[in-house]
């Protein structure tokens, strides 16, 4: 996922082509994620990252500017992953009460991740902090939303269609608000999830819809 203004300091200085080149640049990512789960992002420095994934700093350097790249595309990736579980969870929706179904399962899948994931937490707090990371993440909302608005909105409550599209973007940014506090451990997350999940439907959704998905 790539942003049209994103500052250079977050994006990777190269793209590795040959095998060996592809291989540690994955030793990278894995000795991040690793120690992100372990310490945290915070005490993460790219002396680090080098020593653990047994490569010279330079070789890290060669890859990334710099901290907030390699969070980068560790997010991307994530991101990414994500678009794909979307667009496989919402394929051949056929009814309204199918698509209220596909919604709550989407969340579902995203909560269990939240709560067994601890790097969720972690990303979360580098887009908090980081102004770039953090564009990145509601550009991600943002695609979501309009992907869930294609696919779900024959489903859609009447209105225009800005106003549809902006609607599943703001469920999207609120989904993502709820799964956040899961990731934290807010003492709340349980009770805003179930809650959450029993207002979504009426939000985005006509209950008198009955529409077949357009082919």
């Amino acid at each position: 996922m790539t942003l049209p203004n994103e500052a250079s300091r977050i994006n990777p200085r190269k793209q590795p082509k040959q095998k060996r080149s592809i291989q540690r640049l994955e030793m990278i990512l894995e000795a991040a994620q690793s120690l992100i789960i372990t310490h945290g992002i915070a005490q993460m420095k790219m002396t680090d990252i080098a020593s653990h994934a047994g490569v010279p700093v330079g070789s890290v350097y060669q890859f990334f500017p710099e901290k907030a790249a390699i969070l980068k595309a560790i997010l991307d990736r994530r991101l990414t992953d994500l678009t794909q579980a979307v667009k496989t969870r919402l394929t051949d929706v056929r009814s309204e009460a199918d698509a209220r179904a596909r919604i709550v399962d989407l969340i579902n899948a995203g909560a269990h991740i939240h709560l067994h994931d601890p790097i969720c937490r972690e990303l979360w707090m580098a887009t908090s902090i980081d102004p770039d990371l953090g564009r990145l993440q509601y550009q991600a909302h943002e695609d979501i939303g309009g992907l869930a608005h294609d696919v779900l909105g024959p489903f859609a409550r009447d209105g225009q269609s800005d106003s549809k599209q902006d609607r599943f973007i703001l469920a999207s940014v609120l989904t993502g608000s709820v799964l956040r506090c899961l990731a934290e451990g807010n003492d709340r997350a349980g009770a805003l999830l179930e809650e959450w999940k029993k207002i979504v439907g009426d939000i985005l959704l006509s209950p008198s819809s009955s529409a077949p998905l357009k082919r």
